[in-house]
């Protein structure tokens, strides 16, 4: 069983003269292959990816841990029970996995990202010291519109899947195997986007490389079919071009300093999709814990600066931008007040708002909008947070949310009566 026999290597790895791990790789079967099996069986074509992945690690300092067709689910399971057991903790783990989740469960971003997002933080909580780097969710066939099955057969392939010849922009089979934009690209470049945010977040304990681009054609057209020729798994071929990307990355956390987890988010103001926000004004002391909070909380998060006219909205973590569904150029600058709506008890907005005007704590369900329009059950917590002096200069919100059924029934039918 191959769970036991990673559970087994991380025990044995630096101990009685083995080499160290000190770069890890955890996903699915594009991990596998690194290691020339597919389900635990090895395969003569195979052989040769795990050829690369040797030579990209002459030490021997290297480990993949990888299980052929495993979810987000089944990787967190695993690090939960012995594969992360390691005396001397790995300086990095490379992250790859999700495609799964997306092509054989039909997974959408948010759950795909969210198993991502729980396999990297029980990653950075049992390993101390260790940094990850996400490679993101690499592109796959087939082609948008395409009749060809979303997933090609494992362990063999069909005579169609294992065409080599030809390019992604031939006809016919071809073409539908390998064009792109896939059935699937709008998720993956979704869960990419928001797993370059979280990166950018973490306080420099996660990393983000972009891998899709390597496997296309010039003009994006295409994976080029020498480099997936299943137009999933990255070929020998695929591998070194792939570790081109990511060793670098590897090399450059192998040689910075040990990570704190008191290190800040980036909080850059570019407006770009991982723009959080600045927690520049909110006290040093305050701000440290906030950075942790804002990467281990599964919850949405956001700081209102109370020092402002309106009370803007200056920091969110990547949890907020998931559950609400709006971008950070329509968030920050904000008051709370745009994820209300029809639905909203006004009640509960003003027993929030006196809470807020007399500096206390406030706890309580308010019910908010997504900018779709679904209306989100929360368990808002607003906390203030005060300066040196003791003055309230921001308020901490944290939006756990609860399913609308866990509300008592005369709230559901104030909920219909607004709706």
């Amino acid at each position: 069983m191959l769970h036991s026999t990673f559970a087994r290597e991380a025990r044995e790895s630096g101990v009685a003269g083995r080499p160290r791990t000190r770069v890890l790789f955890l996903g699915d079967s594009i991990t596998e292959a690194m290691r020339g099996t597919q389900f635990g069986e090895a395969y003569d074509e195979l052989a040769k990816r795990r050829a690369v992945f040797d030579a990209a690690f002459p030490l021997q300092d290297a480990k993949a841990f990888g299980i052929s067709g495993d979810r987000t689910q089944n990787l967190l399971y695993r690090i939960q029970n012995g594969e992360l057991e390691f005396r001397h903790p790995p300086q990095v783990v490379v992250v790859c996995v999700g495609t799964n989740n997306i092509g054989r469960d039909g997974d959408g971003a948010s759950d795909t990202f969210l198993g991502i997002r729980a396999v990297v933080l029980e990653v950075l909580r049992r390993l101390n010291g260790t940094r990850v780097l996400l490679t993101g969710v690499l592109p796959r066939g087939p082609a948008k519109g395409s009749s060809m099955p979303s997933m090609p057969p494992a362990p063999g392939e069909t005579v169609l899947y294992a065409r080599q010849e030809g390019t992604a922009t031939d006809q016919g089979g071809i073409n539908e195997k390998y064009g792109q934009p896939g059935i699937h690209s709008g998720v993956i470049d979704d869960v990419n986007a928001r797993l370059r945010a979280f990166a950018t977040s973490s306080g420099d304990l996660v990393s983000y490389v972009d891998c899709q681009k390597i496997f296309l054609q010039e003009d994006g057209k295409g994976i080029v079919p020498n480099l997936m020729r299943d137009a999933l798994h990255p070929t020998a071929s695929g591998m070194k071009v792939w570790f081109k990307t990511l060793l670098p990355a590897v090399d450059t956390l192998l040689t910075k300093p040990l990570p704190s987890l008191a290190q800040l988010p980036n909080t850059s103001n570019d407006g770009s999709a991982t723009n959080h926000g600045s927690l520049d004004s909110i006290d040093g002391g305050v701000r440290s814990a906030l950075a942790q909070l804002s990467l281990w909380s599964p919850h949405a998060l956001c700081v209102c600066d109370m020092t402002k006219p309106e009370h803007p909205i200056v920091f969110a973590n990547s949890q907020f931008f998931v559950q609400t569904g709006y971008q950070p150029d329509e968030v920050l600058g904000n008051n709370c007040r745009f994820l209300q709506g029809r639905g909203t008890d006004q009640a509960d907005v003003k027993r929030m708002s006196d809470a807020i005007r007399e500096g206390c704590e406030f706890e309580g369900r308010i019910i908010n909008y997504t900018k779709s329009g679904v209306p989100m059950v929360n368990n808002l917590i607003l906390t203030p947070l005060r300066d040196s002096a003791g003055n309230v200069t921001a308020f901490l919100g944290i939006q756990r949310l609860q399913p609308v059924e866990s509300m008592p029934i005369s709230k559901i039918s104030q909920l219909n009566a607004r709706m």
